[in-house]
């Protein structure tokens, strides 16, 4: 790596002096722009050996030719991308290196982390934690409490409910982490977009990301508290705030639908050329442009629109959606993993459905096989462990001071050495009333699969058992699904359903037809908007509140059903 690093800083060194020694040339080029030619190859000498400083790019550069410029970003986030090594050596630096630096914390020392001397006395001597377990920690540094289980003050907190209907949690994000993992996260995924698409116009044009707000402390007082999206924007270098719209005076606004109607009124006046968010809030988000525009479909508003980052569920009911919203067969959807805890992966390829996960970006990863979660002592595997199609549940140590904190999501890898992962449910989020074990990418297959032969165009769902006594059928699924428009045949719609369930799953299909343990599923097919007002009576509504897909309970389904009469 280091040969072409050098390879890279001759060849822009030759170039560079080729120019500054033309006489003519020189001669004729003003002195500040001379002055800022050798900023630029100072800047870009420093780029090279270090890829993830594009960020800190002194601002007067900013007077540069925007073409010159953009060729600049474009050429340092291509290195990066090139410059990319994912491997395992990088995750026992992390973790050595957070175990040091933790050494006097009140975690640290009550864990006896100057004992540790390998992974194995890591995974023996620190247990596993799910949020609840780790509260207190937590609570300590909300509190203002310093030296907790990272050194220092924590002074920011990401509160989110998860999915909707768990009480609000703080994350605690220290500048390291949004340095390390966020921040850089987001550069490595932008390096990869550039790279596979070295012709973009996103540098001509806004980048429209709708973030959260902020709240007092419940503890201190203090304005520190609130949702990743609102952090990210406060601290993010000022070239990432460059490219953005809405600003800070929108973004930040409590009311929401004020909000949104603010950054439609801004941004339809503005060359967005690219979107990120979650694709079900984005979808309806776009909706309201148009009804906002008066225009047919997306591009009338945003010619350029070229990409769209997704996270925080599956795309593949709101794909056909955003396709009719977006006429474009250039149009780019790219999948990140950011969570409030850290960036940890990225599509890094225009067409495929997997993320590259980041193993050099400050957060240590360990992984519970799905059929072992839930066991006094399940096998922790490390990341050269782990194998190809199995599913498993990720334990994260970072550099905000979460130690084998458990994830709540669920992933299989799809290659190894790169790593690459599929997200496929939550650990929270699934159903299983026999032994079937459904998750929310079974689950999504088949609705997607049914959609697909039935013509209903679904745009969220929620499904829940039905639990019988006596007899030999035990349970039931119960789903409500919303859609464009209702169906007359309802139930020819729920016989392809179950149908299409059992394909994808094979356990389903054994309790279904074998030991005819499971009955025939109840399905509720509903307008769309249904699950707004239920996000509304719960004062939920925002992009960062998720439909609970699936559950155990029926807390959920039952005050949707309310509202459905």
């Amino acid at each position: 790596m280091n040969d072409q690093i050098k390879d890279l800083q001759q060849k822009l060194l030759n170039a560079s002096k080729k120019v500054l020694l033309a006489p003519k040339i020189v001669l004729s080029i003003p002195k500040n722009v001379l002055e800022m030619g050798i900023d630029v190859l100072e800047v870009s000498m420093d780029m090279l050996e270090h890829p993830g400083k594009v960020t800190e790019i002194p601002k007067h550069l900013f007077n540069l030719p925007s073409r010159v410029l953009e060729k600049l970003i474009k050429a340092y986030l291509i290195v990066n991308a090139d410059l990319h090594q994912p491997s395992f050596a990088n995750q026992k630096k992390i973790l050595f290196d957070l175990i040091r630096k933790a050494k006097k914390t009140s975690f640290g020392e009550e864990y006896h982390f100057e004992t540790i001397k390998t992974i194995k006395d890591f995974q023996k001597q620190i247990p596993i934690f799910h949020y609840k377990d780790f509260e207190p920690w937590i609570l300590r540094m909300v509190k203002g409490e310093l030296d907790v289980s990272y050194p220092g003050k924590i002074d920011r907190f990401a509160t989110s409910s998860g999915t909707t209907g768990g009480t609000a949690k703080y994350i605690p994000i220290t500048k390291e982490n949004l340095k390390t993992s966020h921040f850089r996260g987001g550069i490595e995924s932008l390096s990869l977009y550039i790279k596979n698409n070295p012709k973009s116009k996103f540098f001509q044009g806004k980048g429209l990301v709708i973030g959260g707000g902020f709240i007092k402390n419940p503890f201190t007082g203090e304005d520190n508290v609130g949702f990743i999206s609102a952090i990210l924007q406060k601290e993010s270098p000022w070239i990432g705030q460059t490219f953005k719209t809405p600003g800070p005076d929108i973004s930040y606004m409590e009311d929401r639908e004020e909000k949104v109607k603010k950054t439609i009124a801004l941004a339809e006046t503005q060359n967005v050329t690219s979107i990120s968010g979650q694709p079900s809030w984005m979808s309806n988000f776009l909706y309201r442009v148009l009804e906002a525009t008066g225009k047919k479909n997306i591009l009338e508003v945003w010619p350029n629109l070229e990409f769209f980052f997704w996270g925080g569920m599956a795309i593949h009911l709101y794909k056909k959606q955003l396709e009719a919203l977006i006429p474009s067969k250039t149009m780019k959807y790219y999948q990140i993993y950011n969570a409030s805890e850290g960036y940890f992966a990225s599509q890094d390829t225009n067409d495929t459905d997997d993320m590259l996960l980041f193993t050099d970006h400050g957060v240590f990863y360990e992984f519970i096989p799905l059929q072992e979660y839930g066991k006094e002592n399940p096998t922790v595997l490390t990341l050269d462990q782990v194998e190809v199609d199995k599913e498993y549940v990720i334990l994260i140590t970072n550099t905000s001071g979460l130690r084998r904190y458990i994830l709540g999501d669920t992933i299989k890898f799809t290659t190894l050495n790169p790593w690459r992962i599929k997200i496929t449910g939550r650990t929270k989020y699934y159903i299983d009333v026999v032994g079937e074990c459904v998750t929310s990418d079974y689950s999504d297959r088949a609705l997607v699969a049914a959609c697909n032969k039935t013509q209903v165009h679904a745009t969220d769902y929620m499904v829940a058992p039905i639990m019988y006594e006596g007899g030999e059928v035990r349970g039931a699924y119960e789903w409500i699904i919303e859609c464009d428009q209702v169906p007359e045949n309802q139930q020819e719609f729920a016989t392809i359903l179950d149908k299409e369930l059992c394909d994808v799953n094979s356990y389903y299909y054994d309790e279904r037809y074998d030991t005819k343990v499971l009955g025939e599923p109840t399905v509720h097919l509903v307008p769309k908007g249904t699950f707004y007002l239920w996000l509304k009576s719960k004062n939920k509504l925002g992009g960062q509140h998720k439909i609970p897909k699936l559950a155990n309970d029926r807390k959920n389904i039952d005050e949707v059903l309310k509202i459905i009469g």
